[in-house]
């Protein structure tokens, strides 16, 4: 009686399209913006332990030739060179299930796993020297692939103040 049970509800689902996987919780998309919110009064911190995906730029803080061991997941690229790094809650270390193989410094990734909200400093190799870094997040063995991003480009208005130079 129960496996017919199964066997129907796993039939429903590939008939309606459903797709699942049995007993891997489901990640949550979530972007730095909502990293602010975390443990204050609107969200509060016990849902930080959830199964998350977040797309970011990572910086290595722990590499030997072009494998990553640990890094540190930021909003946009270039932060902490020739800028002050971001507040704790705006930064997120990162410790991947596996090495992963990285390009560039700076590079876009997408991390998936549990968030963790935890208090840590790393120091990290920029353009411009060396920087302490506090992050207000960890991510444990976390699923990191690279992500292909466009690069942003001010949409053009047509009224510009140079258009007297026109030939």
């Amino acid at each position: 009686m129960r496996r017919n049970l199964t066997l129907a509800i796993v039939a429903t689902a590939l008939i309606s399209g459903a797709t699942f996987a049995i007993g891997a919780p489901t990640a949550r998309s979530i972007g730095f913006d909502d990293l602010m919110r975390i443990g204050t009064e609107t969200q509060p911190a016990s849902q930080s332990e959830q199964r998350i995906e977040l797309h970011g730029f990572m910086l290595p803080a722990d590499r030997e030739g072009a494998l990553v061991y640990e890094f540190m997941l930021f909003a946009s690229p270039g932060a902490c060179s020739h800028v002050a790094p971001p507040p704790p809650n705006q930064v997120v270390r990162v410790i991947p299930d596996k090495p992963f193989p990285a390009d560039r410094m700076y590079q876009s990734v997408r991390v998936t796993g549990a968030l963790m909200t935890e208090s840590n400093k790393a120091q990290l190799y920029v353009l411009d020297g060396v920087r302490i870094v506090e992050s207000g997040f960890r991510i444990s063995s976390a699923t990191v692939e690279s992500v292909d991003v466009e690069p942003s480009v001010a949409p053009r208005s047509g009224r510009s103040p140079w258009r007297f130079l026109r030939d």
